[in-house]
């Protein structure tokens, strides 16, 4: 993990314990655990607190989240499992955004960003 990007976790949540999250689109995301929990009361607010809903909830975004601990050298333990299904081999792409860390294989991230950032322009402006 980029020094900076762990100082950030360090300084602004007091922690050097993570959330490792395989989101559906086969994106990992680190969260610290404050953020995590966060993101999960937002998904249980937005679709519901029914047990069928939280169920849900579980086994698509909990049932895919590991934690870990950010060792001295910046470095996080990631499941197998998670790296082949985001299909992370030797190199990644570690990128920041708002309150997650994102780790793309690049080639995906250029066929992402390739698809997806004209429609995010397109939004922006019409805002």
């Amino acid at each position: 993990m980029p020094s900076k990007m762990r100082d950030t976790i360090n300084k602004k949540y007091d922690t050097d314990e993570v959330y490792i999250v395989l989101m559906p689109d086969n994106v990992l995301c680190i969260y610290p655990e404050s953020e995590f929990e966060k993101m999960i009361d937002g998904l249980a607010e937005k679709y519901g607190t029914s047990p069928a809903s939280l169920a849900q909830l579980d086994r698509e975004i909990c049932s895919n989240a590991d934690n870990s601990k950010i060792d001295g050298s910046g470095r996080i333990v990631i499941p197998q499992e998670m790296k082949e299904a985001a299909e992370i081999d030797q190199e990644v792409l570690v990128l920041g955004s708002r309150d997650r860390i994102e780790l793309w294989n690049p080639e995906r991230w250029k066929y992402y960003k390739k698809d997806h950032f004209a429609d995010v322009m397109k939004s922006y402006k019409q805002s």
